[in-house]
């Protein structure tokens, strides 16, 4: 059985006009793509990917990305208001808003990942794994399990991306002592 993972991969590419033709030819057609071509630049893409699991829909995303000659920066979820998760978790807004703020629940929501005075946004990974873990919503085990699976894939390729800064006695020298 399969299901559908939303998931939002942020990358680098170079400039060139075929790094959109490339990343869909690689297999990126069910993405939403945001980047510049002509400049190349900082880009993100927003999947919704049909898949047996969670970590079959990350990694094909990201092999097909390599392939296609882009560098991953990140992996996350989707961003979302208190409208979408009260949406989402079949509950009301003021239910959201109750626990955000302490007044339901037992505190410790995920703070906001965009702060803004009116709509700020929230990790859907990091709200759908509060819900669950306190028992407060039904959430589907696909929500859980991307928000997992994206948690640590973007700590794995920043972990990468930090390391192949270091000289390699130094890499090396981490690598044994953290694992």
């Amino acid at each position: 059985m399969t299901h559908f993972y939303a998931f939002e991969l942020r990358f680098t590419a170079p400039p060139g006009g075929d790094v959109i033709d490339a990343l869909y030819e690689a297999g990126w057609d069910d993405a939403v793509i945001s980047l510049d071509p002509c400049t190349g630049g900082q880009g993100q893409a927003m999947f919704d990917r049909e898949a047996p699991s969670a970590v079959k829909a990350v990694v094909s995303a990201i092999r097909q990305g390599r392939l296609a000659g882009i560098e991953l920066t990140g992996v996350s979820e989707d961003l979302v208001t208190f409208g979408e998760i009260a949406e989402r978790t079949d509950r009301t807004f003021a239910t959201a808003d109750h626990w955000a703020t302490g007044r339901r629940g037992p505190g410790g929501f995920p703070a906001p990942k965009v702060a803004r005075p009116r709509v700020s946004l929230y990790s859907w990974a990091e709200v759908v794994m509060w819900l669950a873990s306190h028992g407060l919503a039904r959430m589907s085990s696909a929500d859980v399990e991307i928000a997992r699976v994206c948690e640590a894939a973007d700590a794995m390729i920043r972990v990468q991306r930090l390391q192949s800064r270091l000289p390699a006695e130094d890499r090396e020298a981490l690598t044994d002592a953290v694992a």
